[in-house]
């Protein structure tokens, strides 16, 4: 899966594990950016109506067609994450040689509230930035456009990629210790000006094949985009206690269940939700 998508050996595999976490631990500064971040994070899940503004703003942008109910977004946010990004990037980082927990457990460390909003909604401005700048992504197109929903969001963007391909970004030591690419940084600049000039391009389709189930491959085509996630959670149908009772779910999923082995949330994603274009091109395999 890596070579496949040009991604190189991460630039701080072999370094020790007391700098790696001396890293993301952080000064002053960066441990300050960290509490607003949460802060405006945990505010937003209190506020709703803040997460519909921002869906109205990207529907005004041409961005997205639908706006999903809040427990619509939270099913779909699981589905995403828990059916589709934490499977596939659990292959990419084994191609890496990447450690699944200890690397997670760093990220959060770094950046508690880039990894606590599945969807990037709820999320401020500056947490999708630097859940950008911090790991892999395949073609950031799904965040940029979540930034189109914040004020001077994609420059800002801009502003903060340059910094890190200079070694100049406040976060540097962190952020280039956590990327899962080391070419990562250096392309990033350029993939944010292609958008920037043309905030209507689409995401790069997924190559063909990239991973061996056609149920994973359907998730990852279906949630490449915003569009493509917001058109699935409004198709889903359930209110806000099936969506709390999915949630609770990955919670026993990840703690009790892992170390059970047991699993009581789903393993793939709705195919009734799915746009019917992309369940044609990733058909279930035949029993």
């Amino acid at each position: 899966m890596a070579e496949r998508q040009g991604a190189t050996p991460p630039p701080w595999r072999g370094r020790s594990r007391s700098r790696l976490w001396a890293d993301v631990v952080g000064g002053l500064r960066q441990n300050w950016d960290k509490l607003v971040q949460a802060l405006a994070l945990f505010a937003a899940y209190l506020r709703p109506a803040l997460v519909r503004r921002r869906l109205v703003r990207l529907r005004a942008l041409g961005h997205i067609e639908t706006i999903p109910t809040i427990a619509q977004l939270l099913v779909a946010g699981r589905d995403q994450m828990m059916v589709g990004a934490t499977e596939e990037t659990k292959i990419f980082y084994r191609n890496q040689q990447i450690p699944w927990v200890s690397h997670n457990l760093r990220r959060f460390v770094s950046g508690p509230a880039t990894m606590l909003d599945p969807i990037g909604l709820f999320a401020p401005r500056d947490a999708i930035v630097e859940h950008v700048l911090q790991t892999f992504h395949r073609h950031p197109v799904y965040d940029l456009v979540l930034l189109r929903a914040h004020d001077h969001g994609v420059e800002e963007m801009a502003r903060q990629a340059r910094q890190i391909a200079d070694g100049t970004h406040p976060h540097q030591r962190a952020l280039t210790s956590l990327v899962e690419d080391g070419a990562y940084h250096a392309r990033l600049p350029g993939e944010i000006e292609a958008f920037a000039a043309d905030p209507r391009v689409p995401a790069r389709p997924i190559p063909a094949g990239l991973v061996d189930d056609p149920d994973l491959m359907l998730a990852m085509d279906q949630f490449k985009d915003v569009r493509g996630f917001t058109r699935y959670a409004a198709r889903l149908q359930v209110g806000i206690v099936r969506a709390i009772l999915a949630w609770v779910t990955v919670g026993f999923d990840e703690t009790l269940g892992a170390l059970l082995g047991i699993k009581l949330g789903p393993r793939r994603v709705n195919r009734q939700a799915c746009d019917p274009e992309i369940v044609a091109r990733h058909p279930e395999r035949a029993v």
